[in-house]
């Protein structure tokens, strides 16, 4: 029987902030812009806020059922049965997620860097990544996002730091931008921006006790927040707003306007190179999350087995959209604004009947 990896707090608040980081990389800012005008930037903020509540379900949960994943918690307060289903629908949003971000981020490519290439091509040329990386097990997933997140940070920093010149403040205005109940809606609707730091909650059994799934999912939260809020900010402090939501990639396009002289330019490159690295983290994290959790489904101690087939469910979903218009349009739209009740509403229900039905598996039991 396979062991539990295992691995410190900190790879595992670098691997929960890319995945959470990596969406805004493409489409999300244009979508945001769209829905909230000017106000994105502290938008995320208060779609920060209700994870953090959302999360703390999820940590009040774990802590009545201490030394168990979130699996083993559904099917102790609700039995095998209901509890099995609802760990099949974390699975199931966790798998079109990296499916649909897999997607998001070929588009994009392939608009900018090669739109000859079949998509089919380019998906099946990065699952071949996420195999190898699923193979060499989830413990070494973790240390290779610890060691990434260095290289992340620099880069965004350098970019944020040249695309300074651009920032015009007066592009801020209108403060509320379409309005501030509008704002606090879209804020409370997007909170599955951050809905992957319920992951902790996943693999536990790789942590060193629930404190530590409380460290790393906060800890995350606040990292991820700080870090999507300044991209945010930085977007619409270079671009006005009605602009902004026509640019497909935001971020990229972003990029492309930073000139030093006539020698220093074309720093996009460095952003692709960001890019490349964010999405090798995000989908397989989520991928090996859908393993973990079929496993736990159906009794299977060897995960390697399952890892081709789940490989191919992955690519054909990825294909399913016919272009852009239609991912965004149906499947970011859906996943990115209602999967909060996968993320948070399911671990809050868990909650209150493990509290109505005075479950716990503590010391106090």
């Amino acid at each position: 029987m396979l062991r539990e990896d295992k691995f410190e707090s900190r790879e595992a608040v670098a691997m929960l902030v890319i995945t959470c980081m990596a969406k805004v990389f493409f489409t999300d800012a244009n979508i945001i812009a769209r829905r909230v005008g000017t106000t994105g930037w502290y938008m995320v903020l208060i779609s920060a806020g209700v994870a953090a509540v959302g999360f703390s379900f999820v940590y009040t949960l774990l802590k009545r059922f201490p030394g168990k994943n979130i699996m083993e918690v559904y099917d102790a307060v609700f039995g095998r049965y209901i509890g099995s289903m609802l760990s099949f629908l974390l699975a199931a949003v966790l798998l079109s997620s990296a499916a649909i971000n897999l997607r998001e981020y070929i588009e994009v490519v392939k608009i900018y860097v090669f739109p000859k290439t079949q998509p089919s091509f380019l998906i099946s040329s990065f699952v071949i990544v996420v195999v190898v990386l699923s193979y060499i097990g989830f413990e070494n997933i973790a240390r290779y996002s610890k060691l990434a997140a260095y290289v992340l940070f620099i880069g965004f920093t350098i970019l944020f730091l040249l695309a300074s010149y651009l920032f015009e403040f007066y592009r801020l205005y209108p403060l509320l931008g379409y309005g501030l109940r509008n704002t606090l809606f879209q804020g409370f609707l997007r909170s599955s921006i951050y809905g992957e730091i319920t992951l902790a909650a996943v693999f536990a059994k790789s942590l060193n006790g629930t404190y530590e799934v409380k460290k790393v999912g906060y800890t995350s939260l606040v990292i991820a927040a700080v870090l999507i809020s300044l991209s945010q900010l930085g977007f619409i402090l270079i671009f006005t707003y009605p602009f902004a939501q026509e640019i497909v990639a935001p971020f990229y396009t972003a990029a492309s306007l930073i000139h030093f002289g006539t020698f220093f330019h074309r720093i996009e490159a460095l952003f692709l190179f960001i890019w490349n690295i964010s999405i090798l983290v995000e989908v397989p994290v989520l991928f090996y999350m859908v393993l973990l959790i079929y496993s736990h489904l159906f009794g299977i101690s060897d995960r390697r087995p399952i890892i081709l087939p789940f490989a191919i469910i992955l690519m054909t979903i990825s294909l399913i959209p016919e272009n852009i218009v239609e991912l965004t349009g149906v499947y970011i739209k859906y996943l990115r604004e209602y999967s909060w009740i996968v993320f948070y509403m399911f671990p809050a229900a868990a909650l209150l009947v493990a509290v109505l039905r005075k479950k716990r598996e503590d010391k106090y039991a």
